[in-house]
Order: structure tokens, then sequence, then C-alpha cells
């Protein structure tokens, strides 16, 4: 768990709560980008995570695993970063699905907690990639 990002996040979190107050995410995607949003820009190097340079591998068909890989800014990337999340086919085994609830009405409280504890354990997921050698 890289220390540094989980700081940013906690330092960062009333606005991405705001954030998902405001639009609700309505894909892991859009979560992972809210959180690399806030993530520091000179880490560790001057190039940081880019939250424009977000890839999405999904080999999953109704359920499996997401892979977003996270390239850093700059010219010609690096650097880059993985984060991998387990969803489902409904509210019953996936995580966001259950905290959307399939409803329309204004966002409560308990599904914006919701959402930034799922937005921390993306955050805690995040790990360097090991270039290749």
């Amino acid at each position: 768990m890289n220390q540094t990002f989980v700081k940013a996040f906690f330092d960062n979190a009333s606005k991405i709560r705001e954030s998902f107050r405001q639009i609700p995410p309505s894909a892991y995607s859009d979560i992972v980008k809210a959180v690399v949003e806030v993530l520091p820009p000179e880490f560790p190097w001057p190039e940081g995570p880019d939250p424009e340079r977000i890839h999405q591998i999904n080999d999953g068909d109704y359920q499996g695993v997401l892979v977003f890989v996270i390239a850093c800014r700059g010219y010609q990337p690096s650097m880059y970063w993985s984060v991998m999340i387990d969803y489902g086919s409904c509210s019953g085994c996936d995580t966001l699905e259950r905290i959307r609830g399939y409803g329309d009405s204004q966002t409560t409280e308990q599904q914006l907690d919701d959402y930034m504890t799922l937005a921390l354990h993306i955050v805690q997921g995040i790990s360097e990639m090991n270039p290749g050698v």
C-alpha cells in the first residue's frame, strides 16, 4: 500500500465525497478516476499518476476482474500503477451495484459513506508496476 497515495486520499476526502454527491459514480472507472485526480502529480518524480491516462482491461462477462492501469504524467510514460477490482452481475454480488441500489433518488449519506469506503479500498489497492527488465 502506498502511504503517500492513502494520505492524499484522506487529505482530499471531502472533495471526493462532494464530487460523488454531485454526480454519483456509475462505474468503477469513475471511482478510480476520482481517486487518481487527488493523487500528488509530482510523485514519485515530477510525473505522478495521470487521471487522463487510465486504461481499463475487462476480460469478464457479467462478472470478473477489472484491471486499471494508470500511466504517469508527461511524455512517453515510464511509470505505471495498477489496481484490480472484482465485480459481479447484480447487487447481491457487486459492491458498486449494491451501493447504487438502482434508484433514481438523491444520493443518501449512507451511499456516500459506502462510495468513500470503496474509493479507500481502491486507493489502498493501487500498486506500482514493475517496469520490464
